[in-house]
């Protein structure tokens, strides 16, 4: 195929793609619901079934569609994918730093904390509860500390009620987690910092299920102003590119 081609190719491509996307407004289509089939949308442009399908891979990739063999497309579920993957591509080509990446995480989690003392439900306080107890529980075992330690800001973005909380935070994550190890590992042998860091998580989880907004809002300031800079230190000291999250 030549060059030329190719960017007919491409550009039929994109038109289908533009075609889809003003189509999910435009017919009101919601996540779950099927967009139209390879032979419609052959029949209402009159292109190709090469071009349809490669329009639809690539607003799979987009996040737009969920593709499965044999059947229709459909409108995907928004999920974290996709912010993964850029968020991912800035940090490893340096495009942005470990402190822009916690800025923004910082900000999130406060705005989070203070929303889910006010918009949390009871069975969203139990689950806190529950991450808060095997935070205490798995504090030397820094791997099920790691997890349970998202897990407990993932409830809390969940408790917020605001799903754009939960997709940011699970994007930032991902990035965040990678050397997460490092800091924890150079306090592993300081008892004051580890009762410290355990103090953090549970003024959070106490002020939220209080739903004592401003308090809960106050606690995470502190938790990532004193303890998460204190870890940022200690891991960049052990790991020059490490990215800690806490």
């Amino acid at each position: 195929m030549t060059t030329k081609m190719l960017l007919e190719h491409n550009t039929l491509s994109s038109q289908v793609q533009n075609y889809i996307l003003e189509l999910i407004p435009r017919e009101n289509l919601t996540a779950g619901m099927a967009v139209p089939s390879e032979m419609q949308i052959i029949q209402d442009l009159g292109v190709s079934r090469g071009v349809v399908r490669e329009s639809y891979r690539s607003l799979s990739a987009l996040g737009v569609l969920e593709i499965k063999s044999g059947k229709v497309p459909r409108i995907k579920h928004f999920d974290a994918s996709v912010l993964q993957l850029i968020f991912g591509f800035a940090s490893a080509t340096e495009q942005v730093t470990a402190s822009q990446i916690l800025s923004v995480r910082r900000w999130l989690e406060i705005g989070c904390a203070e929303m889910a003392a006010v918009n949390g439900t009871e069975q969203d306080f139990a689950l806190l509860q529950q991450e808060m107890r095997l935070i205490r529980e798995n504090f030397h075992n820094t791997e099920s500390f790691v997890e349970h330690d998202i897990h407990f800001h993932l409830v809390l973005s969940q408790a917020s009620k605001n799903p754009l909380f939960m997709i940011l935070l699970q994007a930032l994550h991902a990035q965040l987690k990678q050397s997460v190890y490092a800091g924890l590992e150079a306090q592993k042998e300081h008892l004051q910092y580890e009762q410290r860091i355990v103090e953090l998580h549970q003024k959070i989880c106490d002020f939220v299920c209080a739903r004592d907004a401003e308090n809960a809002k106050k606690a995470m300031m502190e938790h990532f102003d004193t303890a998460v800079n204190s870890l940022i230190e200690q891991g960049s000291e052990m790991n020059g590119k490490s990215i800690t999250s806490v």
